[in-house]
């Protein structure tokens, strides 16, 4: 119990982090396209991960150098799936932050994590706290749900190809793999802007 209870303010800041996120990510929609905007962020996070992997490698104590052509093929292999699906899922809430507000987003998103055994109390819960301006789903909606059922899906890739290689190495494979398959909508359908990236500067930061 104590070594799971030490992870615990981890968690709490992630949640926050997370949570916060969807209001970086509705102020950056004011600016360029969802799919530019996945595509900036997945490749600045895939650039900023890229240096720290052998710093990371080092202060983990993580001896894994990654030479058999096992672990080569489980990376690639895990990195693509992972960034192929991060990709969709991200795109489609980014998308879906277009018509839905971000305490929807934040609701609908959330349902991948929420335990069965609670399902009931918890949805009522965070419907009541996330939900206003009516009942009816719109397509924000329909695409954030969408979205769950993408990152619940992509939990369960993590879940096994985590335990076969590096995971910082595969965060990073799997950032720049959403970059480039997000780029590809955006210059096709979004004519991205320098000005545009810019001006959302702090929301991709973030």
């Amino acid at each position: 119990m104590k070594q799971e209870l030490k992870y615990l303010p981890m968690l709490v800041r992630t949640a926050l982090i997370w949570g916060a996120a969807f209001v970086a990510q509705s102020v950056g929609n004011e600016y360029v396209g969802p799919f530019t905007f996945n595509s900036v962020r997945s490749l600045l996070g895939g650039a900023v991960l890229l240096p720290l992997i052998p710093l990371l490698g080092r202060l983990s104590g993580n001896r894994r150098e990654g030479d058999a052509p096992s672990d080569q093929k489980n990376l690639w292999v895990g990195g693509v799936l992972c960034g192929v699906i991060l990709g969709l899922a991200s795109s489609l809430q980014q998308w879906a932050l277009q018509y839905a507000g971000v305490g929807k987003a934040g609701f609908i998103t959330a349902l991948y994590i929420v335990i069965v055994p609670v399902l009931g109390v918890a949805l009522a819960g965070l419907y009541l706290l996330c939900w206003s301006g009516g009942s009816a789903l719109g397509p924000g909606e329909w695409l954030l749900f969408g979205c769950s059922a993408l990152f619940s899906i992509h939990i369960l890739v993590i879940d096994h190809f985590s335990p076969l290689v590096d995971g910082v190495k595969l965060s990073c494979v799997q950032f720049f793999v959403a970059g480039v398959f997000c780029a590809v909508p955006s210059l096709l359908f979004e004519a991205p802007t320098l000005a545009g990236v810019l001006a959302a500067g702090w929301p991709f930061v973030y």
